[in-house]
């Protein structure tokens, strides 16, 4: 098997030396990202004197390895020595932790742009979903942060990220649209505020709604009543209804309706009863009996996106909910891991530049491989291919340090022994204890 492996390599030596692009040294990786690490680090004042880290791409490479590693910042410098970057203490990272928040937000920035302009420039409609999710500080009982996320179906990558604390609402505004893409959205996105900005773009709309957070009018110029119009479906109806909204005054939309499956329906019902009880707020019987029915806003057309392929998109949206379960079980993107607002940030940031090379090297592996993406019967795995070159990231990052362990243990006090403090280390104190005992032969 071994052999027929080596043969098969060597009769591919150019498939072979494009697939070691997608594996580098730190040196050569950095590089690839195409920025001008100096010059925004210095535009930002994340890197002013050359004080033990003397470059940029240092001081990138040791904030990507924090966020990488969960290792403690004692912990950060001891590998900051062996891997020839710098003598640093543990308030030295922290410091240069605190000063690469304006930084890193730039070069998001930076690959976000370039990145959304590629896209725009494809042929074709471009499907794209809109989800937040929240975070919490160590010790929080309630939500700190909020990450809103946008994400390209057709090439498996974010286009549009924004960290907000816990007051930033939920907005189709947060990103911007242009007239060849769709987007699919929940229940937490269907407001004319919102809305109305991407419409005027003349982008496409599938948007989920709660049977009366939405004021629509019924062509006969009246509030339309969702309710008692759901209680005489029997299967996927639809009919046009009008909102207001702000750029474009009184807009027409398609209102479909699509009865849950009963099993499924009655399930649906039985979360409502538990969120409202948890909630300790009254049950209404509309809403109970609402929460059987998949209800859709759209306005692309009924002649070319029927009832059941406007239904089939939107079960899309389902994937920008396995992306973020990728960012937080792989990347760990929830387990910020101090309280200190700069230190978050930098630590969200530094993890959506992984998140970014992930997507790049996931590109890069489709354009080897295009085959395993489009294939029904045997298709990529997003999760193992995440999980995968994560790793890769985190090994690439790290370096080989190992070998320089046995130079520099002597100058492993600085972050292996604590700093002295009024109650004595209870080990330290046994041990201390112990040796007495032992020397001199009676008890203390």
């Amino acid at each position: 098997m071994i052999a027929a492996v080596v043969q098969k390599q060597r009769e591919c030596p150019k498939i072979e030396a494009d697939e070691q692009q997608l594996f580098q040294t730190w040196e050569n990786f950095q590089g690839k990202l195409a920025l001008d690490l100096e010059g925004t680090a210095k535009e930002t004042k994340a890197f002013q004197r050359k004080r033990e880290i003397t470059s940029a791409k240092d001081l990138l490479r040791l904030v990507l390895f924090y966020a990488t590693s969960e290792w403690s910042l004692c912990l950060v410098g001891a590998w900051a020595l062996l891997c020839g970057i710098g003598y640093l203490s543990d308030v030295a990272v922290l410091k240069r932790l605190r000063n690469s928040k304006v930084w890193l937000g730039k070069l998001v920035g930076i690959i976000l742009q370039k990145r959304v302009s590629a896209l725009k420039s494809l042929p074709g409609v471009r499907l794209r979903v809109v989800d937040a999710t929240t975070l919490s500080v160590p010790g929080s009982e309630g939500i700190d942060w909020r990450m809103h996320l946008s994400f390209d179906l057709g090439n498996l990558c974010l286009d549009g990220v924004e960290i907000t604390d816990k007051h930033g609402g939920e907005s189709l505004a947060r990103f911007e649209a242009q007239d060849n893409e769709i987007w699919v959205a929940d229940g937490a996105y269907p407001f004319a505020s919102g809305m109305s900005p991407m419409l005027q773009a003349g982008a496409g709309l599938i948007v989920r709604i709660n049977w009366r957070n939405v004021p629509v009018l019924g062509p006969d110029g009246q509030r339309f009543e969702i309710v008692p119009w759901l209680k005489t479906l029997t299967g996927l109806s639809e009919t046009p209804i009008w909102m207001n909204l702000p750029q474009q005054g009184w807009f027409q939309f398609r209102l479909i309706a699509a009865p849950i499956p009963p099993e499924k329906a009655e399930e649906a019902r039985r979360r409502t009863r538990l969120r409202h009880q948890r909630k300790q707020q009254p049950l209404n019987e509309n809403t109970l009996f609402a929460a059987g029915f998949v209800l859709l806003l759209t306005n692309l057309p009924a002649e070319t996106w029927s009832g059941q392929l406007i239904l089939a998109l939107y079960r899309m949206r389902w994937q920008i909910e396995l992306c973020i379960k990728r960012l937080k079980s792989l990347l760990n993107f929830d387990h910020l891991r101090a309280k200190d607002p700069r230190v978050v940030q930098t630590y969200l940031l530094a993890k959506l530049l992984i998140a970014f090379m992930i997507d790049e090297m996931t590109f890069h592996a489709s354009l080897l491989h295009p085959d395993w993406f489009n294939s029904l019967d045997r298709p990529v795995s997003a999760y193992r291919m995440t999980a995968l070159f994560h790793d890769t990231l985190r090994q690439i990052i790290a370096g080989s340090w190992a070998p320089s362990l046995p130079y520099f243990f002597a100058l492993m006090h600085r972050y292996l022994c604590d700093s002295p403090r009024d109650r004595p280390q209870q080990l330290a104190w046994i041990r201390a204890l112990i040796q007495h005992i032992s020397l001199s032969g009676t008890s203390p």
